[in-house]
């Protein structure tokens, strides 16, 4: 059964076609720990198994993790160059790999007929990052007309978490970046050429966030300030960004939060605070996304089993989600607790850092697989990209398809 999401809500004004026009009060959902007892573990949707040979590496010494796909602001598909294109995070393979989050970089990839992936190198240019190395974010495509056809003419924009600072010393301190670059050549010689000098997007600093800047409440636990994603409403034009973030209050754990931000007519974005509130629940809600469907809207994050607070209910590490007819809410907890598909009891850590796409399929990467061949198994992680799944969706419940 759904329950209701406690909310709080803040009139505003936007600008619309030259004129300033009222929009409904935006209100803010809360994931509570009412919601998340609701899972029942003998009906949770769980996924497949993900074995060894299902997983797909980018090659012996490079380790992949999150990816998303270059997509239309709306949620679509977008073919460039012949291929649809992916950005994916990756770094050298190292005996621990805890260490791959502090070289991480943004590399291009597309898939390949046979159901893997190609590497086309990294993103970025080096040292052109604002910062010591690269966290996950969105590519859309921004064309240069109006249709959504193949090879229109336009620039990808990529929003990207800048972690640490260039020619530093690795930190945690996080900051969100946006840059444009043009698409040239085909197949496996696309590349990302001309990139703009990368703008920050989201201020650093807001008083209801805790500061993202290197200063970790906890062993394995920081503040956050990432995963950027942009979102095109199709109703009225308007865009938004979401991200990852840290509630502030008295408490420095368990406060995760999925701020958003709405762009304005100077090209700029403007914060408007908590999209949705986990407090008491849950630290870290992590690679928030938004879409549309003929239905409403669908916010999805996803989350660890570790990250739920201690001595309250816990959910599995899953992808999780939120509905509302209207974007300004009320938002519905998906299922009544959020959860649209966990990982096997028997493999609860098996994959993470999912994306749905428009067309409702989920990409994640392999984390921890209980097969790992013998030579992997002192390493424990992965390092590949899971087989994606798919998942249907009618209001506010969800099913793995």
């Amino acid at each position: 059964m759904s329950r209701r999401v406690d909310t709080g809500a803040a009139s505003e004004k936007r600008v619309l076609d030259g004129q300033d026009r009222t929009v409904p009060a935006m209100q803010t959902a809360i994931w509570s720990p009412d919601h998340v007892s609701c899972i029942e573990r003998g009906t949770a949707p769980y996924l497949p198994r993900v074995r060894s040979q299902d997983m797909h590496r980018l090659g012996p010494d490079l380790d992949a993790w999150d990816a998303w796909p270059v997509q239309w602001p709306t949620g679509g598909s977008v073919v460039l160059g012949g291929a649809e294109l992916w950005m994916t995070l990756a770094a050298p393979v190292n005996k621990d790999p805890n260490l791959r989050h502090q070289r991480a970089r943004m590399h291009l990839i597309r898939p390949t007929a046979d159901g893997g992936w190609r590497d086309l190198g990294p993103v970025l240019p080096d040292g052109f990052s604002p910062g010591a190395c690269e966290w996950s974010g969105c590519a859309v495509w921004r064309s240069g007309n109006d249709s959504h056809g193949a090879e229109a003419t336009g620039r990808v924009e990529l929003h990207f978490t800048a972690t640490g600072r260039r020619g530093q010393r690795f930190t945690t301190e996080q900051r969100l970046f946006v840059t444009t670059a043009r698409v040239e050549g085909t197949g496996d010689h696309i590349r990302l050429v001309d990139w703009t000098v990368p703008t920050e997007t989201v201020p650093a600093l807001a008083d209801w966030r805790q500061p993202a800047q290197g200063v970790d409440p906890a062993p394995g636990r920081i503040h956050h300030l990432r995963d950027p994603a942009v979102f095109q409403d199709p109703s009225d034009g308007q865009e938004y960004l979401v991200y990852a973030a840290s509630e502030s209050g008295p408490q420095t754990l368990d406060q995760g939060a999925i701020g958003w931000a709405v762009h304005d007519p100077t090209g700029g974005w403007r914060d408007l605070g908590p999209l949705l509130r986990a407090p008491g629940l849950n630290h870290e809600l992590e690679r928030p996304h938004l879409l549309k469907t003929a239905d409403g809207y669908y916010l999805f994050w996803c989350t660890q089993a570790r990250m739920f607070a201690a001595g309250g209910p816990a959910g599995p590490t899953g992808l999780y989600g939120m509905f509302a007819r209207q974007l300004a809410g009320p938002w519905t907890p998906l299922n009544g607790s959020g959860l649209v598909a966990a990982n096997p009891e028997a493999a609860p850590s098996q994959a993470y850092a999912w994306w749905v796409t428009g067309a409702l399929e989920v990409f994640g990467f392999a984390d921890v697989l209980p097969d790992a061949p013998d030579g992997d198994r002192d390493r424990v992680f992965a390092g590949g990209l899971a087989p994606p799944f798919r998942i249907t969706l009618d209001g506010p419940t969800s099913r793995v398809a």
